[in-house]
């Protein structure tokens, strides 16, 4: 069976890391490989009634401008061995990402380092998305060199829910990667709630064809773990964290946990996150 990528195109012509990266994770596991650019109306645009019919033919425009884009994209990924049709919506950027996610194994996107990674943290297009969407999300910094993708993988695994999640999406690089390595900093009152069948994640792995080195958490990271995981993937040689994101409030699911808060902040690796 195809995989099937969704990568989210934000400015035209297509260009930059998430780029780079899709195509290199399409290439790596064989996959199919979708882009999407969403011409996005922003709500300001109707608070003066007389600019509407102005608004509306400039997104008309632009989405005309966007379809161009078709023969560009399709010269792109046959070039690379690849298939792929580029997509154009329009509406909220979130709502139809979220909504075409369904349809994809993965979806990237890429995360913009002049807002300090995706300002105001929880509610920035990037971390609205995954924590929107019903897939893993590859979140690429702007500025990561993404040279490999999926060579040596990070799992920081936590046994919960969103972990498990995570690591069943990077099953298909995992398989391919060279090296895996699991960074348990799971507690031991957290093992009775493992949402995976086998409790042991080495073990789990093991069974869908995944071999990776364990090791645990000490336990003067556990209470900061996200500054130690990016330390261990610059010092290890890491080229992708897979990661559960959450978020701590009952309220609003964007007051985002401190670990993932970090690392959309402050990592310059790429990152499989789901929620």
């Amino acid at each position: 069976m195809t995989l099937e990528l969704l990568l989210h195109i934000a400015r035209l012509p297509p260009q930059g890391a998430g780029l780079r990266a899709a195509l290199a994770m399409a290439s790596r596991i064989g996959a199919r490989l979708d882009a999407l650019h969403v011409v996005d109306l922003p709500a300001t645009a109707f608070t003066v009634p007389e600019a509407v019919p102005m608004q509306l033919d400039a997104v008309r425009q632009r989405t005309t401008d966007a379809k161009a884009i078709s023969d560009d994209w399709s010269a792109l990924v046959t070039s690379r061995g690849l298939k792929g049709n580029w997509r154009v919506g329009t509406g909220d950027t979130v709502t139809l990402l979220a909504h075409a996610s369904a349809g994809y194994d993965l979806v990237v996107m890429e995360r913009s380092s002049t807002m300090r990674g995706d300002a105001p943290v929880g509610f920035g297009v990037v971390s609205r998305t995954v924590f929107a969407s019903s897939r893993g999300v590859l979140v690429v910094p702007d500025n990561a060199p993404v040279d490999t993708l999926g060579e040596h993988v990070l799992v920081a695994w936590s046994g919960s829910r969103e972990s498990a999640l995570a690591v069943r999406s990077a099953l298909p690089l995992m398989r391919k990667a060279s090296r895996v390595t699991v960074i348990d900093g799971s507690r031991d009152e957290d093992t009775g709630t493992c949402a995976l069948p086998d409790t042991d994640i080495c073990g789990w792995l093991d069974t869908h064809g995944v071999k990776a080195e364990v090791r645990r958490l000490d336990d003067a990271s556990l209470s900061s773990p996200g500054p130690a995981l990016l330390d261990i993937a610059h010092r290890e040689g890491a080229d992708l964290i897979v990661m559960g994101a959450w978020g701590r409030s009952r309220l609003s699911e964007m007051v985002l946990g401190g670990t993932t808060r970090y690392l959309f902040m402050q990592s310059d690796v790429p990152m499989l996150v789901a929620h």
